[in-house]
């Protein structure tokens, strides 16, 4: 059966492009779809989606009591802002490390979770021994930036797979964090940080079950145009990063200055209007889930950036009409906050799959950009305080400006623009197509990493003419294509075909020595090559060198 399939591909690669689409990656946006749900098919998502939400849960329980025992948000001051600082160093530490190994993420990892859940421990005993102690705001720090480390772990787990699948995990988390947060609202200081305890080390039981279940790019595996409509060089665009961070930038202003409305001191989310930003986000992430799981263009469109911005006008109505009940106005911002935050998990998962840099370093940047520009939005707020007697005229100006500036970089420039050009023509058609050239030493480097680059292509690649090793990756790329390969078998067949042991593989990929034996054995069933040797020859006999 392996020998036939084998032969009706070379057959079909020998045959003249009959069925050749006319645009590279079009046929990939129009034809890509979530099946039908079942347990069996959507397992491999569950474990980020419980690791993302548990990760988030605990940031939100910690910071909602801390700002009801001591009245200052965790969200917006200075606990905040250290555990900016000190996930900036993680930032940092990215342009100088380029790519972490499998080796270090384990061990962030289980540093993350130990400090996570050993902090919010030791926050339960002060409850106990010594509420209000100055040693809160540290442990608070250390709690909030190790959680996000851990959001950062699930956010590479899934690198490479589709932009629906994505839409999938990051409403479900956001839904899920926001239900536990609400829930949690009832409690006192003693069970609410001994809930963040256990959603801390409950991350050890993700981890195991997810390392036991298939890759989620393997079940779902992405196409660059279904995120934003272009193609996947745009992603290793600095332009486009730029644009993509002004977007969180300017919108995260005007969220902070609604969270610190008027006086620029953060208003508490007590349980009524927590509820209703609970209703608010489960009702978008619902709307959300559904259309990821039914759409089989662009998961995420202006539309998510349309109903963040009416629920920030939302909550602006409110403040200007009940100015002394500000937890309504307070819940809608909230809300569009919360959307946010799942819009920037989708965007960072874009950025990992398809960029040429490190996973910790597109989300570390994103996850600090939101949190220290709402942090200055509050203190935007407490300056205009002291500035204008009634300040809330002023505050609701400037929040439009903001939101207006944020739609029009992100409406023209991350959203609307690429699907636009993408609609001009092919990639032929495009200079930046045509100066691409043929590839380099560099390429085979960044191939492997790049996640979906080989997924299913649809154009002809152009030959190498420099190296034999990007002659071999070149014909990788091709073999994926006949026989069907997904885009982590091609990932792990480069490698290998380059000459790498399966443990140097694993090493490269982050992926366990079961996973890449496992692959390496769906690829000698798939392609009926059973050997380093034999996969060689085929690609002297049949790749794009010998035609």
């Amino acid at each position: 059966m392996a020998r036939a399939r084998r032969a009706a591909a070379e057959k079909q690669a020998a045959a003249p492009d009959i069925a050749a689409p006319s645009s590279a990656g079009k046929s990939d946006v129009s034809t890509t779809a979530m099946p039908p749900f079942s347990f069996e098919t959507y397992k491999v998502l569950f474990p980020p989606i419980a690791g993302i939400a548990a990760a988030t849960a605990s940031i939100n329980v910690v910071a909602q009591e801390a700002h009801r025992t001591t009245g200052v948000s965790g969200a917006g001051g200075l606990t905040m802002v250290a555990a900016c600082a000190l996930v900036a160093v993680l930032f940092a530490s990215t342009l100088a490390v380029k790519r972490y190994n499998k080796r270090a993420i384990s061990l962030m990892t289980f540093l993350a979770v130990h400090v996570s859940g050993i902090s919010a421990l030791v926050l339960a005993f002060l409850d106990v021994a010594a509420p209000d102690s100055i040693a809160e705001v540290p442990l608070e720090c250390l709690l909030t930036a190790a959680s996000a480390l851990l959001s950062f772990y699930w956010m590479r787990k899934l690198r490479g797979t589709s932009a629906q699948a994505v839409v999938v995990v990051a409403f479900s988390a956001l839904a899920v964090s926001e239900l536990i947060t609400f829930v949690a609202s009832f409690w006192g200081p003693v069970p609410a940080h001994g809930a963040a305890f256990v959603l801390a080390f409950a991350q050890f039981f993700f981890v195991r079950v997810s390392r036991a279940l298939d890759v989620p790019s393997d079940q779902f595996p992405a196409v660059s145009e279904s995120y934003f409509g272009t193609d996947r060089d745009r992603f290793s665009n600095r332009g486009f990063l730029a644009v993509a961070a002004l977007g969180i930038w300017f919108i995260s202003i005007p969220m902070g200055m609604g969270r610190g409305f008027p006086a620029g001191d953060a208003i508490y989310m007590s349980p009524v209007p927590r509820f209703l930003a609970l209703i608010f986000v489960c009702g978008v992430s619902a709307v959300w889930v559904r259309h990821g799981m039914a759409s089989r263009m662009r998961a995420i469109t202006t539309s998510i950036w349309v109903v963040m911005e009416v629920l920030l006008a939302l909550g602006a109505i409110f403040f200007a009409i009940w100015p002394r009940s500000i937890g309504v106005g307070a819940s809608f911002v909230m809300a569009s906050a919360l959307v946010l935050q799942a819009c920037i998990w989708y965007l960072t998962i874009a950025f990992i799959s398809f960029g040429w840099r490190d996973a910790y370093y597109y989300a570390s940047a994103a996850w600090v950009s939101m949190n220290l520009l709402t942090a200055a939005g509050i203190e935007i707020d407490r300056m205009l305080s002291r500035v204008f007697f009634d300040n809330t005229p002023v505050i609701i100006s400037i929040m439009s400006l903001f939101v207006l500036v944020s739609a029009q970089v992100v409406f023209t420039k991350l959203l609307s623009a690429p699907l636009q050009q993408n609609e001009e023509g092919s990639d032929a058609a495009r200079p930046e197509a045509a100066e691409r050239g043929p590839i380099t030493r560099d390429d085979v480097r960044r191939i492997p990493l790049m996640g979906v680059m080989a997924l299913r292509p649809q154009a002809e690649l152009p030959l190498p003419s420099v190296t034999p090793d990007a002659r071999i990756a070149t014909a990788v790329l091709e073999l994926g294509q006949r026989f069907g390969l997904t885009g982590r078998e091609v990932e792990v067949l480069t490698l290998y075909a380059l000459g790498h042991t399966q443990a140097r593989v694993s090493e490269e990929l982050q992926l366990s020595q079961n996973t890449v034996h496992t692959h390496i054995k769906r690829i000698y069933e798939k392609t009926d090559l059973h050997s380093r040797q034999e996969i060689l020859d085929y690609i002297n006999e049949y790749g794009p060198a010998s035609r």
